[in-house]
């Protein structure tokens, strides 16, 4: 197809700017789990949006903060590793307050990368989101300050919660997409397999119920998947790790009710994508420290 465009484009940001929710938004698509916990994020998810003009990947990778732990340290190299695929960087940050200490940490990211040279290896485009809370009189000073700090004239304000210049971001990213042959099917929308598209929903549904008494210290792993047993359902069988025994009185619940919530939450979910009906088994389990343990990282995927 003539004139046919695909490119990448890496999303860099803080946790809890909103890096997920514009992937899906602009996908059309649920591609990465939303919550308002930091670390929601942990892969590096692509976001596979195809027309008849073009093909783009959008990258959403971890939230860049100051790491506490190997699987912190792990999840900043994966946003570090996702930046020499892209055509375009599109750095998401929160309007409506000025820099912080993370985006601080992010620009210092990209100066170690070359982004701020005089031949960067890719254009760096800003989009302000939460424009819905910025403030009028902050307006002119965070767009100076936020531009200044990332070396960029290119910068658009959304708001992903009110589906707000949606439109306006995309048209700001084509022209720096160039031609190419797309390199994923039309009908493909993300890299996730389906039984990490299972444990990422069972994760999100334990983040959105335990609300702040279960922080980040929460993995989910699918362990079993019988689609052979019952030709009218199929039987997946999950656990879910915390780290304190506490936790997991806390993601289990008065009688069950916690872990009985997140089931029916997460199935209502899943089964659409599945276009079956599921029977979901999840257990809970604890492991002191297991965001420290490399033997339980690479058991999780993460390393």
């Amino acid at each position: 197809m003539s004139n046919f465009k695909f490119g990448n484009i890496a999303l860099v940001g803080k946790p809890n700017v909103g890096k997920s929710s514009l992937v899906n938004a602009l996908v059309g698509e649920k591609v990465s789990i939303i919550s308002d916990k930091a670390q929601t994020t942990r892969d590096r998810v692509l976001g596979i949006l195809t027309t008849d003009t073009y093909q783009l990947v959008f990258i959403d990778t971890p939230g860049v903060h100051r790491p506490h732990t190997r699987l912190g340290k792990t999840l900043i190299n994966t946003a570090q590793h996702a930046l020499p695929e892209a055509d375009v960087v599109l750095v998401v940050v929160d309007s409506s307050k000025k820099p912080q200490d993370d985006d601080y940490l992010i620009a210092k990211m990209l100066e170690g990368a070359g982004y701020f040279s005089e031949n960067p290896p890719a254009p760096i485009v800003l989009c302000l989101n939460k424009m819905d809370i910025l403030k009028a009189k902050d307006v002119e000073e965070h767009v100076a300050t936020y531009c200044e700090l990332f070396h960029t004239e290119q910068y658009m304000f959304t708001s992903v919660t009110k589906d707000q210049n949606m439109d306006k971001m995309m048209d700001m990213l084509l022209p720096y997409i160039p031609e190419g042959e797309a390199r994923y099917p039309a009908d493909e929308f993300t890299n996730l397999s389906l039984r990490k598209i299972v444990s990422e929903i069972v994760r999100e549904k334990v983040l959105i119920a335990t609300r702040q008494e279960v922080p980040h210290a929460v993995a989910c792993l699918v362990d079993g998947w019988d689609e052979e047993s019952d030709p009218t359902k199929i039987h997946i069988s999950a656990y879910i790790l915390v780290e304190k025994s506490s936790q997991k009185a806390i993601v289990i619940g008065n009688k069950g009710s916690m872990i009985k919530r997140v089931g029916t939450e997460a199935r209502r979910e899943i089964e659409p994508i599945l276009g079956k009906h599921i029977y979901l088994e999840l257990f809970v389990k604890h492991r002191e420290d297991w965001r420290q343990n490399p033997n339980v990282l690479k058991e999780l995927g993460y390393l």
